[in-house]
């Protein structure tokens, strides 16, 4: 452990006082936060002091070391199954799901971070909803057992699948703790809770809230900050919006914009802006809250995931268009699109409070067995997403993964059970690697 404490010097004696290992990830956030550093360095350094704070955190930050281990054979997570190649989510922890509202108004739970989606291998994204949970849910019980009910429910959905049954859709009446997260997203969806928020009514008309709607943290990160854009931010987001609105033969009145800053950990530097749009009627009331939020194919998950394709021209339609296939209903989002300007890609997505994300601290609180039903739930509804949506064969996933599986359904929770857990204690050595780190120096030396 004094070791760990002494990182911080190391950055003055050279890679050799360095162990592979964790010159490895240094190298790895490095290529993974390149573009982002080179463009607001001052975000990078705050998306890695968030990454800092536990190893929750550090594990939502670094899916792309994650992958770059699987692409290069790392024995850490290595599977003696067949890996059929489908579209998977990339980074399927229990934070990236949360809370839509469908064009007919029915609430559901599903996906809603996809910018590591692409083709990519079936179990390594299973396993890494598995790890998602271990660390999410650290302390609670037996992290062997959980893993297990994860696959069960993985398996048993691909086998559903296979014999004709259809997605899962997460609504009401599926588990106490969804009921909870859908209750509340309703009546703040309906309260028009973050427009109010974004742009509260004065004197008859909307107005920004500028400045910090959340306390900044005591490690200096900004939680939930709004900003004020300057005029060719203002040119960029118009034009986006008016792409976007064109591809749903609409029009849309821009009437204010900002920038949010303070979500996420992996695109904790990425540009989202929030956007007020002029409703179907003058009336301050119907007005819509977008988001506009920046998306980009990191090399770093290409050796594992592709993430480039014909039928994708960019970013942000790969995003899109991978949200729609792996959710249950193709209206879960029915502002959902994208647009790209001046050399940006946006996923463009509704912001109202209908959607909201889960937190994983709901999800540690939940007792034992709440907790694994839970976790064969998420498998159940990754197994939808990988078996119901079409490989890039154009054949549903399930038809690949299933004979992969057939006969050894026990064989693959046995395995995960082993490989889940030893890349969840790699994260959190990890995490106690850089723990007290100066990692912006060593991610970012020019920075300083």
């Amino acid at each position: 452990m004094h070791r760990l404490l002494l990182l911080g010097l190391l950055a003055a004696c050279g890679d050799d006082a360095r162990s592979a290992r964790e010159q490895r990830v240094i190298d790895t956030l490095a290529e993974d936060n390149h573009v982002w550093g080179q463009r607001d360095p001052e975000l990078v350094m705050l998306k890695l002091a968030k990454m800092q704070r536990n190893d929750y955190e550090w594990m939502r930050g670094t899916a792309g070391l994650y992958w770059r281990d699987v692409a290069d054979g790392d024995p850490r997570v290595a599977t003696a199954f067949p890996q059929p190649r489908v579209l998977i989510i990339g980074d399927p922890h229990p934070e990236n799901l949360g809370t839509f509202r469908a064009a007919d108004g029915t609430m559901l739970v599903d996906w809603n971070d996809l910018d590591a989606a692409g083709y990519g291998p079936a179990i390594a994204d299973l396993r890494r909803l598995a790890v998602g949970m271990v660390i999410g849910t650290d302390g609670n019980g037996d992290d062997q057992e959980l893993v297990s009910r994860i696959v069960h429910g993985y398996t048993a959905q691909i086998a559903m699948h296979a014999n004709g049954g259809t997605a899962l859709q997460l609504g009401t009446g599926v588990h106490p703790l969804i009921d909870s997260e859908l209750a509340d997203a309703r009546v703040e969806g309906d309260r028009r809770l973050a427009l109010d928020e974004l742009a509260p009514v004065m004197a008859g008309a909307r107005v920004l809230a500028v400045g910090d709607l959340e306390d900044v943290g005591k490690d200096g990160v900004y939680e939930d900050t709004v900003r004020a854009v300057d005029a060719a931010e203002a040119a960029r987001i118009d034009a986006a919006v008016a792409q976007w609105a064109a591809r749903r033969g609409e029009a849309a009145i821009v009437k204010l914009r900002a920038r949010r800053i303070g979500a996420g950990v992996a695109s904790y530097a990425a540009l989202r802006y929030n956007v007020v749009l002029e409703g179907p009627t003058p009336a301050l009331a119907d007005d819509v809250l977008i988001e506009l939020k920046e998306g980009r194919d990191g090399s770093f998950l290409d050796g594992a995931i592709t993430l480039r394709d014909p039928t994708w021209v960019s970013p942000a339609e790969r995003v899109a268009d991978a949200q729609r296939r792996v959710q249950a209903r193709g209206d879960a989002d029915v502002r959902l699109g994208f647009a790209d300007v001046s050399g940006l890609s946006f996923k463009i997505r509704d912001r109202e409070a209908y959607q909201r994300g889960l937190a994983h601290s709901a999800i540690d609180d939940l007792d034992r067995q709440d907790l694994l039903a839970f976790g064969e739930i998420l498998g159940r509804r990754l197994a939808s997403a990988h078996g119901a949506s079409l490989t890039g064969q154009g054949l549903p996933g399930w038809m690949a993964i299933a004979p992969a599986l057939a006969g050894r359904e026990l064989e693959l929770a046995d395995e995960l059970s082993v490989t889940a857990l030893a890349e969840a204690a790699q994260i959190r050595a990890d995490h106690d690697a850089f723990e007290d780190a100066d990692l912006a120096a060593l991610v970012l030396p020019r920075a300083h």
